[in-house]
């Protein structure tokens, strides 16, 4: 059996690069930014490593998603706007022609590379996201959010590495949107479309498209929502640690804040994505609720912190209508769409690539970044 050598992909490629952005300050969405700026210098390396990875893929090999990075699995795997034929590598044995997504927080480690020998010695192509540093303060990371944004520019050139292949491969479309689950149950088992043609897309297109969406949706949260996340911050960090709630939504969370580099930040629970909740406990309610939510507004729980007086700060692609006036609510107005998938390929029938999971981490991070900021 050949040895298939590792492709790897640093998300903070420069140690130096990394240390500088600390001695210069600036704001975690700004330091964020930097980060998503600096994939687009290796966008070559990372279509090279898409382009491997479709013809793998067409010759039959699977895709898994590992590492240490767990949120990094739950993103990639069952997505709105990702890949169908994806999911957790797990106890599996990958065999030859497979291609395993490989991530971490930081840099990777011994055992690490230990485990990556010993794929590559069975065949296997892995592709390691990873940075040799990407911690901002040593408390809200850079690294595993650039992660993720790094993971749906790759999965956008595989996309366009297999249309010039002449192959789709099946994405998903949101459950939250009319037809999406019945197009899911439709497409179950499929890997690529035999319903329809797509012509070849170009190297660097959809990359550079997906992390051109995301840079204007983070311009746009620092243009316009700063002064509420100023707000936000302030209320958390004079509610006391037992008096407060986060309630998430999503793949990534609450894993992803779960971070043990980071400071802890309160206690997660999860929110039904589309079932509508008070979702607070009666018999001790909180001061304060962050609630980092998907497409739809959390009407009970507003109408809750309306009657209660409870600081509630949330976000969410629809506000509730028409808007709270209380002045103990927040929302904020993160900008990706009720699509959630982001990126148009010319003839396909659903946008692809998600923006919330990006989007959610990037706020979250800036909140707890400004929380620890403010003056008690």
């Amino acid at each position: 059996m050949s040895r298939i050598p590792a492709l790897i992909i640093c998300t903070i490629c420069s140690l130096r690069w990394i240390l500088a952005a600390d001695a210069g300050g600036g704001s975690y969405l700004s330091r964020l930014q930097e980060a998503l700026r600096r994939a687009g210098t290796d966008m070559p390396a990372i279509t090279q490593s898409a382009e491997r990875a479709a013809g793998d893929f067409l010759a039959g090999g699977n895709l898994w998603a590992a590492g240490r990075q767990g949120d990094f699995i739950a993103e990639a795997c069952g997505r709105a706007g990702g890949l169908l034929s994806i999911a957790p590598l797990g106890e599996r044995s990958a065999t030859n022609r497979d291609v395993i997504l490989f991530a971490v927080p930081g840099r990777l480690v011994e055992s690490d590379s230990d485990k990556i020998t010993q794929w590559e010695e069975k065949g296997p192509r892995v592709v390691a996201f990873h940075s040799p540093a990407g911690v901002f303060a040593d408390r809200f990371p850079l690294d595993t959010v650039a992660n993720v944004s790094d993971l749906w520019i790759w999965t956008g050139e595989f996309v366009a590495a297999c249309t010039r292949r002449g192959k789709m491969p099946v994405l998903y479309q949101s459950y939250g949107l009319p037809g999406g689950p019945e197009r899911g149950k439709k497409y179950q088992g499929k890997r690529f479309h035999d319903d329809l043609t797509i012509q070849p897309v170009g190297p660097g297109v959809l990359g550079r498209e997906y992390l051109a969406q995301i840079k204007r949706m983070l311009d746009d949260i620092q243009q316009s929502q700063m002064p509420q996340i100023a707000q936000a911050a302030q209320w958390w960090q004079r509610a006391s640690s037992n008096s407060t709630t986060i309630l998430v939504t999503g793949h990534m969370f609450p894993r992803h804040a779960e971070d043990p580099r980071t400071i802890p930040c309160g206690r997660f629970e999860p929110a039904p994505v589309w079932e509508d909740k008070v979702l607070v406990d009666a018999a001790r309610p909180p001061e304060f609720v962050l609630y980092l939510g998907y497409q739809y507004a959390p009407r009970k729980l507003v109408d809750w912190a309306s009657a209660s007086g409870a600081k509630l700060v949330y976000t969410t692609v629809q506000p509730v209508q028409p808007p709270q006036p209380a002045s103990n609510i927040v929302y904020l107005d993160l900008g990706w769409p009720l699509t959630d998938a982001c990126v148009r390929v010319p003839g396909y029938d659903v946008l692809i690539l998600p923006a919330s999971g990006v989007l959610q981490a990037a706020i979250y991070w800036a909140l707890a970044s400004e929380r620890a900021q403010a003056a008690p």
